[in-house]
């Protein structure tokens, strides 16, 4: 099993590239900003509402928030990405990291022909539109 670890700042650069990769892994349709990425991720470090998690060539970033339709706050992905088989580990260690904080779900996106998350109990409940 990969090796999942929360991130420090000396992982962020690292992490800004994966994030590149991610954008072209799905199709993604804004650029990526380096340094507004960079300044985000250490942000959600230094959080104590957020966590960046990394294994060696992945990493998973989300926060906890209430929505419109109900206080109670949701693990929330902003970033999910592996080159090397990370994914379900890292994906593992957010829901422990939200459960571990009383999540009430954790919502996470895929690009258009992403992974079926449905064999991990997931179920599609949205879909995002952009123009």
């Amino acid at each position: 099993m990969a090796r999942v670890r929360p991130a420090v700042a000396g992982d962020i650069l690292r992490i800004v590239d994966m994030v590149e990769d991610l954008r072209l892994a799905v199709d993604g349709p804004i650029p990526v900003d380096r340094a507004w990425t960079a300044q985000t991720l250490a942000r959600l470090i230094t959080s104590p509402d957020a966590v960046v998690l990394i294994s060696e060539g992945g990493f998973i970033a989300g926060s906890l928030q209430p929505t419109v339709i109900n206080p109670r706050l949701i693990a929330m992905e902003h970033g999910w990405f592996s080159r090397d088989r990370s994914g379900l580990a890292l994906l593992r260690a957010f829901e422990a990291w939200a459960a571990a904080r009383g999540a009430m779900l954790v919502q996470l996106s895929t690009g258009p022909a992403g992974l079926d998350l449905s064999r991990l109990g997931y179920r599609l409940a949205e879909r995002a539109w952009i123009k």
